[in-house]
Order: structure tokens, then sequence, then C-alpha cells
């Protein structure tokens, strides 16, 4: 079965609550002023914790994520059941781009209806990030999608991708 890689900003509250001091946090940096046009508010100068908003805040607390944008449904490749891996877009100026993988889970449920904001959800069953110490880091997109990962924040990826990326992190 394939899977689904969801690309997400990096959270240093471990994806369960608005980031500290988001300007004093280099990982932050694709939320200070949305750099990259995201369905995101981006925190105000200065904030602490964060007063942006993002889905980021609460994944690991509510276990779900939203179809963006608001009102676009999840298509026909999603399945309960299906394995989902989290990865975030490292920092580095000047060099190509390169992923952590920070957790793993799988769907849960799917909802039929919108929900908050108008957002289609998927819900995952419960999981906590991996350990830091455990984070692969350095991952081309190559490595975790098979291509280029271009616009959007989800691709799909076939059962070989999803069973390396399955061994490369501790998880559910």
């Amino acid at each position: 079965m394939e899977a689904l890689v969801i690309r997400t900003l990096y959270n240093n509250q471990d994806w369960r609550a608005p980031c500290k001091e988001p300007y004093g946090d280099p990982l932050c940096y694709y939320c200070l002023g949305n750099k990259l046009g995201l369905e995101i508010r981006p925190p105000s100068p200065r904030c602490n914790p964060c007063d942006g908003e993002c889905g980021e805040q609460d994944l690991c607390k509510l276990h779900r994520w939203g179809c963006y944008p608001s009102g676009l449904q999840w298509g026909q490749r999603i399945k309960l059941g299906m394995r989902v891996f989290f990865v975030f877009r490292e920092v580095h100026k000047n060099k190509p781009r390169l992923y952590t993988l920070w957790g793993k889970t799988t769907i849960k449920t799917i909802d039929p209806f919108p929900g908050t904001g108008g957002y289609y959800f998927i819900h995952f069953d419960q999981f906590k990030p991996a350990p830091r110490n455990t984070w692969r880091t350095h991952l081309t997109a190559a490595q975790i999608v098979g291509k280029p990962f271009g616009n959007g924040i989800y691709r799909y990826i076939p059962s070989d991708i999803a069973q390396r990326l399955d061994k490369m992190i501790p998880g559910s």
C-alpha cells in the first residue's frame, strides 16, 4: 500500500503548542514573514510564544491534518490505515533543499465534512515525534518522495520508499 509524506513547518514545542521565541529559533525561519506564501498567519515581531496560526501548533495534540487549501477534500487515494511520515524543510541558505524526518503514524479516520476553518481533516492514531536524537536529517526529496517535492505540502509515495522511511525512524 502506498503511504503519505506530509511536509510540515518546524515546531519547537514538538508540534503540540505554539513555538517559543520563534524569532530566536533559526528553524522557524520559514514562518517569519511567511516567506513561502503558506496558508498560515505568521508570528508578529518579538512574540513569545508565537501568536501566529498554523496547523502545526496542535498536530501532535489533536492528531489531525487539514487538506489545504480550505474547502479542498482529500482524494480517493487516502485510505484508513495508510502510513504517514512527517518531514520539515531544513534551513540551509545557498544549499540544496534538505529535509528532516521527525515522525510517523497511520490514518485513523477521514472527515467526510469540513471542520474548523472549512478544512477536511484526516485524523491519525496517537503519536509523538520521534526523540530528536533519532530524527533523520539531511534527506533529499528523492530519498523521501522519489522525485522533487515541488509545491504543496503532501505527497503519496510507493510502498518501497515507505518501507525505507519506516526503518529510518522509530515510532508507531
